[in-house]
């Protein structure tokens, strides 16, 4: 049996550490493809490569002398790897007999170390001892190897958060990812303010947001950079760039600040969200049903509503809040209509249900609504507490917006004013 590093979870998670040998190989692991490399691929990619380095370093090691094994016999001088200590090296220094009731007859060895320290060890066991094998040094050394797969399944997600941490924290770190995707720093197209001044007016230009692709040709970068990497270097100097903003869903699109709706940029007063502590075990059944039925989008409660993620449709009631900030919530049972990107806005299209009419809206995942129905709610001239209805269509990117029919019903109420301090009703 060998004793692996790798076998051990601390090595994948609480003592991770990036090593020399680590960062040669991910830069040269990063360098052969002519495209960013996505981060999961590049995780299992250290993972086998750590492996291998592992078996290159035991099979060096194994290969000093001959490895220990209580059964078998060994004369003075052999030299011995020791693979439950380390892969010590050793020398058999002397013999004597031994016996043992137990173990009956055996020889003991006495061994010196590298490091001058000696120590005695049985030969000849006629008795199973852990340390026994049957396979010759190439199978024991494959016999306790570790799979890759099982590691990423149980320590990926870990793993990744530490490695490319550690990846970024190097001082001049040769490493720079956007989003999902890594490169190197050597391999990016420069791009500077005067790329980005013409980037900025593309999108003006049309008025509406540009993939990266789209902006590319307007940039003329050089031609021996691969496509890939110059749109790579492109993303990753936009979104240094406070002007743009990426609304895009799967791939990159910009979008410029300055064009967005105010709701979009900064969360509308009646939604800022102030937390309350509060203990939840104190609320009964019916305060809980009637937290589910609001379904309020900063509930600590929302359920999980199992057939949202497959109903063609939902209804909601519009709350006063929602319907004097033009928005909707993003709550258990609406989220699922939308492209919900954490921390990143998306542009969607609402479908005006009754009169076909399309227009623009905005998912702002940070503040769990959407923007853009003001004008919507105007000219149906849906009240607070209206029924909005939500309907999916082929399109993930649009959603159908109509509303339930209501009868209008005019609430008198005298006013009052003061007039010459005195209080008047009208």
């Amino acid at each position: 049996m060998i004793q692996r590093p790798s076998q051990n979870p601390a090595y994948w998670t609480t003592e991770f550490e990036l090593l020399p040998d680590d960062i040669d190989f991910l830069q040269i692991y990063l360098s052969e493809p002519d495209r960013p490399v996505i981060e999961s691929d590049m995780v299992e990619a250290f993972v086998v490569e750590r492996i291998r380095r592992e078996d290159q370093h035991i099979r060096k090691e194994v290969a000093r002398g001959k490895i220990y094994d209580p059964r078998e016999k060994f004369a003075i001088g052999d030299d011995l790897v020791f693979t439950a200590l380390d892969f010590a090296l050793a020398t058999v220094v002397g013999e004597r007999p031994g016996r043992n009731p137990e173990h009956g007859e055996f020889t003991v060895l006495a061994v010196a170390f590298e490091d001058g320290k000696q120590r005695e060890f049985a030969a000849e066991l006629a008795t199973p001892h852990k340390l026994n094998h049957k396979e010759d040094d190439e199978a024991l050394i494959q016999s306790d190897a570790p799979d890759p797969a099982y590691i990423i399944e149980v320590y990926g997600r870990e793993l990744q958060r530490n490695l490319t941490d550690e990846m970024l924290a190097l001082d001049d770190t040769p490493f720079v990812n956007q989003g999902r995707y890594w490169s190197l720093n050597d391999l990016l197209a420069d791009v500077h303010v005067g790329h980005l001044n013409i980037a900025e007016a593309a999108i003006d230009l049309r008025g509406a947001p540009l993939p990266t692709i789209a902006i590319l040709p307007e940039l003329d970068l050089p031609r021996e950079i691969p496509p890939a990497l110059a749109g790579f270097s492109v993303d990753i100097a936009m979104a240094d760039d406070r002007r743009f903003v990426d609304v895009g869903t799967e791939g990159r699109e910009w979008y410029l600040r300055r064009l967005l709706p105010e709701a979009v940029i900064s969360t509308p007063r009646r939604l800022q969200y102030v937390p309350v502590t509060y203990d939840r075990s104190l609320l009964n059944v019916r305060y809980l049903q009637l937290e589910w039925e609001l379904d309020d989008e900063w509930s600590e409660g929302a359920a999980e509503t199992a057939s949202s993620n497959w109903l063609p449709r939902v209804d909601l009631t519009l709350t006063y809040p929602h319907r004097r900030s033009g928005t909707l919530p993003l709550t258990s049972r609406t989220s699922t209509f939308f492209p919900v990107r954490p921390g990143k806005r998306s542009m969607i299209t609402f479908v005006d249900g009754r009169w076909g009419k399309r227009f623009t809206g905005w998912v702002v995942p940070d503040g769990l609504y959407v923007a853009g129905l003001w004008d919507w709610y105007e000219e149906h001239s849906i009240p607070v507490g209206g029924i909005v209805v939500l309907e999916r269509t082929e399109d993930p990117l649009e959603v159908v917006v109509d509303v339930k029919p209501h009868r209008s019903k005019r609430e008198w109420v005298r006013m009052a004013r003061v007039e010459n301090d005195q209080l008047r009703y009208q």
